[in-house]
């Protein structure tokens, strides 16, 4: 069958309703969409009956999805204006603002914290100002607490620490996989992008990653990284590069819309 259908899966008390596109494919692909629809694309020789038990053993992964766009529609994050109280955005998980006046003698001490690990996400700068995660707060001890545009700078240079961070220990953990394949260490950079999250330049080696990454949660980062070390191997985005990805991480199409929350 050709075209769009209107299907519908039921597991234990829960049904999900699905559009079915036929289209040619290689593998099954589900998307939660924003408006909370769930799209289904498959090739026309794969049996409904067979699609139909995919979403199903999907319908966990759906319900948290849901989940989370109703949480996003009911509890956006407005852009920051950095002032305390507002909420900002670390690995996926919301932490509540806390801006402070500093003062150089309180940088020994935060060092201490830092090292004893009691606070967490630390980088602090030449002026003893410092940025970092103390359970569900996000501290930002700046020189111009009214200065907004001073602590964006602040923030937005502790965002490509923390990313810098991040993206280098995920990579460590997924490069044993590329080392066999060839591929060498490359050199990892962090800027703030408008609309990607990665790029790659085989030709240099080097790979750079987008500095708000740090806001998502870990899953779909290491999907990033994976994404654009394949790379090194497949410069396009070919069968055999996405053949790659899901060798390493079969579970690539969830975290890739980890990175839409």
């Amino acid at each position: 069958m050709n075209g769009m259908q209107l299907r519908e899966v039921t597991m234990d008390t829960s049904t999900v309703s699905y559009t079915l596109i036929r289209k040619n494919v290689r593998n099954i692909n589900l998307r939660v969409k924003t408006d909370c629809s769930v799209v289904v694309s498959a090739d026309s020789a794969v049996p409904e009956t067979y699609i139909d038990d995919f979403v199903r053993s999907k319908i966990p992964f759906i319900l948290n999805a849901f989940d989370k766009i109703k949480q996003e529609e009911n509890q956006a994050v407005a852009p920051l204006r950095f002032v305390t109280g507002e909420q900002a955005l670390l690995l996926g998980r919301r932490l509540r603002l806390r801006v402070e006046p500093v003062q150089r003698q309180l940088v020994p001490g935060f060092i201490s914290q830092w090292q004893e690990g009691r606070i967490t996400y630390f980088s602090r700068n030449k002026n003893g100002e410092a940025v970092f995660c103390l359970e569900e707060c996000l501290y930002m001890y700046t020189k111009e607490p009214e200065d907004e545009l001073h602590k964006r700078k602040l923030y937005e240079s502790w965002q490509k620490i923390q990313a810098k961070l991040v993206c280098g220990q995920s990579g460590r953990r997924f490069y044993p996989v590329f080392q066999k394949l060839g591929v060498a260490w490359p050199v990892i950079k962090i800027r703030k992008m408008r609309s990607r999250w990665g790029s790659c330049i085989p030709g240099k080696q080097k790979v750079t990653f987008n500095s708000q990454l740090v806001e998502k949660p870990l899953e779909s980062i290491e999907y990033v990284v994976v994404h654009e070390f394949a790379h090194f191997i497949h410069p396009d985005h070919s069968r055999a590069f996405y053949g790659l990805v899901e060798q390493i991480l079969p579970d690539w199409k969830e975290r890739k819309e980890l990175l839409r929350y």
